[in-house]
């Protein structure tokens, strides 16, 4: 649910400062900025655990502590945090109002990758409610992220999701390729959705062949994430692109229902009830 990354670099000291013979040694972190990030730390343990009450107390208090300092990146970071765990509580208008705290604050120095971060959740929050604001949302986080931030593979997604759904799938499969370039490598579970969106366009272009292979990559991905709603998909699909093979695409289908079933995904197990029936020799 959450999509908060630090990259941390060390940048090589050039002109004048090479006669210091090395990168300034960043400056010490505070007791309360450490507290913060702890805070953090834990909320995030507990959204993987699926305890969203618990790490709602643990964003909300990491908030106050930033606040304490002035630290914007940590506000900002916390405030993203908390319109996550919103949206899985389905309190959707706090989320949204967490969102445009960061999107709107005039007062603080919130980054551009922050800010571009905030509004590509804005877009994700409100797509099927309000698909013009979600457009709205998404251009905007495209011009703040400009010619590239730390979410430009995620925007390239859902961008890519946009025109898929919308019936363009060339240009679908043209933004989730870029998506897939401009993702980091240990991104994987994001890398997997360009690899699923770059998939799903080549079967509605009626080139499943291609399909196969990248959603072959996408299972691995998302089986060593363990990440079952993912894997779910990637059957799913796989077996749409086996469909001139109809004992194959029977057993993607198979595998993506037990999956179904016992991640308690109910309308994926009846979705591919559906598909077993109709395919049944």
């Amino acid at each position: 649910m959450n999509r908060a990354r630090r990259l941390i670099a060390c940048v090589l000291c050039v002109a004048g400062a090479v006669l210091l013979g090395a990168c300034s040694t960043p400056p010490a972190r505070s007791a309360a900025q450490i507290q913060a990030q702890g805070l953090g730390t834990q909320g995030m343990d507990r959204v993987k655990g699926g305890d969203l009450p618990r790490a709602l107390v643990f964003f909300q208090q990491g908030l106050v502590v930033a606040q304490s300092i002035e630290d914007d990146d940590a506000i900002a970071a916390a405030r993203l945090n908390l319109a996550t765990v919103y949206v899985g509580l389905g309190r959707q208008d706090e989320a949204l109002k967490q969102l445009d705290m960061v999107l709107d604050e005039p007062r603080l120095a919130f980054s551009a990758d922050r800010r571009a971060e905030a509004a590509l959740r804005r877009a994700m929050a409100v797509q099927a409610s309000d698909p013009a604001s979600a457009q709205q949302s998404l251009d905007r986080a495209g011009a703040l992220c400009g010619s590239g931030c730390s979410v430009k593979g995620k925007i390239l997604n859902l961008k890519a999701y946009v025109a898929l759904h919308a019936g363009r799938a060339e240009e679908g499969l043209r933004l989730a390729q870029q998506a897939h370039s401009a993702l980091p490598k240990d991104d994987a579970l994001e890398r997997a959705n360009a690899l699923r969106l770059q998939s799903s366009a080549y079967i509605a272009l009626k080139t499943p062949a291609a399909a196969a292979p990248l959603l072959q990559e996408a299972l691995k991905l998302d089986k060593a994430a363990g990440a079952s709603e993912k894997i779910y998909q990637d059957l799913l699909l796989l077996g749409h692109a086996s469909t001139d093979k109809p004992e194959l695409a029977r057993d993607y289908w198979a595998r993506a229902h037990d999956v179904a079933v016992a991640a308690k995904n109910d309308a994926g197990a009846a979705r591919t009830a559906r598909l077993l029936a109709a395919a049944a020799p």
